[in-house]
């Protein structure tokens, strides 16, 4: 007689706990997307990443035909690509990069940083940044697993997935950088201005900044 209501008391208690984890888990992922001014965008940097990933360890599952495998995965990667570069660099760190076909063939690498009114917060910056480099190093592993079963069938795909990733990945890296040396002229004209270039503080701040932007 007494165990029947020890037994529901322990399922109520179980029960209870996974409650409070996906509790905590979707307090956890709100906290995460009020800190976010571009949670939509924030989505999709991280969203064509991850679907691509997935169906490329999970989707011999669902189908047999790699054909279908491979060309699902090229375009969550085309997706990707372009959201990044044109969207989402844009807004959440204030960087653009694209390039232009001169007159005589050659390829004119421009970039672009904002300077100002950039209403990003520092969790955007890290999630642009955390999604731009992370899924190029999980491509990278996956290569390396690919050489050693010798499936070099899929390393075509991550070939095109690297190269996807490694565009934007050096295009941002350059415009970060272009930033800063813009950043460092700029306080190179202020403390020359102002008398601060030959004082301590004055090279303090020049190599904070330098080191700051790899410069």
């Amino acid at each position: 007689r007494n165990s029947a209501p020890t037994c529901r008391m322990s399922g109520m208690a179980f029960g209870g706990a996974d409650e409070g984890e996906s509790g905590g888990l979707i307090a956890r992922a709100s906290d995460i997307a009020q800190g976010l001014n571009y949670p939509k965008t924030a989505f999709f940097h991280i969203a064509f990443k991850t679907a691509a990933i997935l169906i490329y360890m999970f989707g011999s599952w669902f189908s047999s035909n790699f054909v279908n495998i491979f060309v699902l995965c090229v375009l969550m990667l085309a997706f990707d690509f372009w959201t990044v570069k044109n969207v989402s660099g844009r807004l959440m760190v204030g960087l653009r990069w694209w390039s232009e076909v001169r007159d005589d063939g050659s390829t004119d690498w421009k970039y672009e940083c904002r300077d100002g009114n950039l209403n990003a917060t520092t969790m955007d910056v890290a999630i642009f940044w955390i999604g731009l480099l992370t899924p190029a190093f999980i491509w990278f592993i996956f290569g390396v697993g690919s050489v050693f079963r010798l499936s070099f069938d899929w390393l075509l795909l991550i070939a095109i997935a690297l190269a996807l990733s490694g565009a934007n990945i050096v295009g941002y890296v350059r415009c970060k950088q272009e930033a800063g040396t813009r950043l460092m002229s700029g306080l190179q004209g202020v403390m020359g201005r102002t008398g601060m270039g030959s004082n301590v503080m004055g090279q303090a701040l020049q190599s904070a900044a330098g080191k700051a932007f790899g410069l």
